[in-house]
Parts: structure tokens; sequence; C-alpha cells
């Protein structure tokens, strides 16, 4: 127990509750002594009330047994509300809840028993949230049950206990890879390694297909808060839209082509051979130019696998399932951001197909460079993750704690 002074406004009452116990006291002076517990009472400049709190949650608790007998026999005394508070020292708002529903009121409230958030209740949330087969906050809640340890309702203390720890963030999408495919792309990234190729000698080339609607995913502006959210089109496919295939190399890009209907073997060739692409990749980059084609079933064609023969064009071997090394992938983002940029969406295929060329002339050669100077680094990483996906780590993400 201490002594406090307590300044108190002629004629005020001072209400504090200790242990159960109602006491008010009337002053005649301004000034006057009270011995109080500090930890259960709490004294204000117009009126002294009591504010008890849950030490675990921080909200406030309802309403006594004894306050609430008192309320409803002010009530029956026919005080008001505003009346009732005063005397109590309570807020209107509580008063008026226990008066509408006496029987139901203060069966949500917290309890002052409610488990506390302390280091050992940490260190046993933190424990289970590390097990291999728990990934949210909920799968955490009901690991708690199992385990026989006091249950936690809210998942908001679970997330709060590992939030040192564990940052809520999206799963990166990675191709499946399967032991075999790591291997080979394993037994790649070291041949390269020892080799230490020049890859400012390959033109790296890839297709990509653009929605009138805008890219798949999430679509995403800044707004006034006060502000609605802009709508944005949804239709079916996107809406319609067109693929290209593009090649670049290290000195700048090379072409760009706009692929109508399917993407076949034969519109490939003819692609090759009416534009003359091959005979300009080794203007550009030198006569020692190779060629990076993935695994997609058009470039693995007998059809492109003739052509190439014939037009004595060397390609690279490619490891399957592998986006992550292709920095072509990586320039088709920084297209899409550019032609999609402030969630625009298009009409016709005609204006989407003049967007993606003003954009395509937008890039510049020191875009080129920096992809092509990450590519060391890219094919170390995957030599260190032992032919593992290198575009994040995967690890980090696993647990979500989402409810």
């Amino acid at each position: 127990m201490r002594s406090h002074t307590v300044a108190i406004a002629s004629g005020a009452h001072v209400h504090l509750q200790y242990l159960g116990f109602i006491i008010e006291l009337d002053p005649t002076d301004t000034i006057m002594r009270v011995v109080y517990s500090e930890q259960t009472a709490k004294c204000g400049s117009i009126a002294a009330r009591e504010e008890l709190h849950s030490d675990s949650t921080g909200c406030k608790i309802g309403l006594t047994g004894e306050e609430k007998g008192r309320t409803q026999g002010l009530r029956e005394s026919c005080d008001s509300v505003r009346a009732i508070a005063t005397k109590i020292g309570r807020s209107k708002n509580v008063v008026f809840c226990c008066l509408s529903a006496p029987n139901e009121y203060c069966q949500k409230y917290a309890n002052v028993n409610a488990l506390k958030l302390t280091e050992a209740v940490k260190t046993k949330i933190y424990n289970i949230a590390k097990l291999p087969n728990i990934h949210t906050a909920r799968q955490v809640q009901a690991a708690l049950r199992i385990c026989g340890a006091k249950p936690i309702q809210n998942l908001t203390t679970i997330i709060k206990a590992v939030s040192d720890t564990y940052a809520y963030r999206k799963i990166p999408a990675c191709p499946p890879l399967t032991l075999n495919r790591k291997l080979k792309r394993l037994a790649w990234a070291r041949h390269h390694q020892l080799e230490q190729t020049n890859w400012a000698a390959i033109v790296f080339t890839d297709e990509k297909k653009f929605n009138l609607d805008g890219p798949d995913g999430f679509h995403k502006t800044w707004v006034e808060r006060a502000a609605d959210v802009p709508d944005v089109w949804s239709r079916h496919s996107g809406g319609g839209g067109c693929m290209v295939w593009g090649a670049i190399s290290a000195r700048g890009k090379i072409h760009l082509y706009f692929i109508e209907g399917s993407f076949t073997a034969a519109k490939y060739v003819s692609m090759l051979r009416e534009d003359n692409v091959l005979n300009r990749c080794r203007q550009m980059v030198g006569p020692n130019t190779v060629f990076l084609q993935d695994k997609a079933p058009v470039q693995t064609s007998r059809l492109v696998k003739n052509f190439m023969n014939d037009e004595n064009a060397e390609l690279l071997d490619w490891p399957a399932y592998s986006p992550d090394l292709n920095i072509i992938k990586n320039l088709w983002g920084i297209l899409a951001r550019k032609v999609y940029e402030g969630a625009r969406q298009y009409q016709t295929v005609l204006e989407l197909k003049f967007a993606i060329l003003l954009a395509w002339e937008s890039l510049d050669q020191p875009v080129m460079a920096n992809l092509y100077a990450s590519l060391p680094k890219r094919i170390f990483d995957c030599a260190c993750l032992q032919g593992a996906y290198v575009q994040g780590n995967r690890d980090q993400f696993r647990f979500s704690m989402a409810e």
C-alpha cells in the first residue's frame, strides 16, 4: 500500500475499488490524502474512478457483481444512465450495455485469469511454430490444445508471440524440381562455373503473353484513404490478348515479334527465316553467337532442330524447369510494369500491341547489361543450393501466420 496525494474538484466523488470493496469519499477540501493501491486504482482530474484491466489482453473488465447490483438498483429508482454512470464512476456505454441485457452482460469480456503472454508461453508457441507441419496461427492454436497447454482463444496473441522471428510473406512460386532435375541443374551450373562461360556472347529468347485486362495476379495502386478504390475489369481469359517473342543480348534488345494465334513450330521457323533473326543476332553480338532456347515443345521440335542445323546456329544446352536462370523472364516483368502502369487496361488488341511496342522501345542497353551482370551470381547460387530454385529462399516464407 502506498500513500498518494490526489487533487479533486470540490464536491466530486472519489470512486475506488479494491479487493471487491467500493469506497466513496465526498471531499470537503480541495486537497485530501487517500491511501489506495496503485495497481488497482486510477484517479482522474474531474472524477477519480477505477479502471481494472486484464494483464493478458489490455481490455477493460466489465462491471463487477456489486456494480451491476448498484446499477440495477439506481435504475429502479428512476435514475438516468448518465446519473448512474456518474455515481458508480463508470462510462455511460458500460452502464447502458448492462441495463440493455443484464443476463448476457459481461459474457464476452476478458477474464482476469486469462492466459498471460509470458516468456514461457512465448517459448511454447515458438517451439510449436518451428515444427515442419505447422504453417498457420490456427494450426498452432490446435497444437496447443493437443499438448494440454492452456488454450489461446485469440489468434493475434499467437502472431504477436512469434512476430520477432516470423513475418507474413507471400510464398514465391517455383517450378516442380525433382531430385533428378536438381542434379541436372547442379551439373549444368558447375560446368559453366569451370568453363567461365562468356555470357555476353549468348542471346536469350523467350515468349510472353499479355492480357487486355492486365497481368495475372493482384491489382494494386495508391489511393487516398477517403477515396473509393477504382474498379478494374475482370473478363474471361483476361479479355483476350496477344503473345510476343523476343530476343535480347548484352548490347541491347534485338527483336520483338507478335505471334498471331497459337505458337507452332512452323510459325517459329517462318519468323526466324523471314525476319532474318539469326543473322541480326550475329551482326550485333558477333560470329560466335550462342542462342538460348528453353525446353518449350515448339523449340524442341524436329522442324526447329533441322532449321537450326541448316543455319549452323550454336545452341546453349539449357536445363529443364529453370526460369529462374533465364534473365529474359525478368525483362518481361519490367516490360509488363511499363505496359500496365497505373493499373491500365485495354479495350482492343491493337491498343495493347501499340503499348507493348512503346514499352519495348523505351528499354535501353543498361537494363540488359544489369541482367547479364546477374548471371554469374545466379549460377553460383544454383551450385550452392545443390540445384534448388535460386530466386528467393522458400524456407524463410514457410510460416505464413495466416488465420
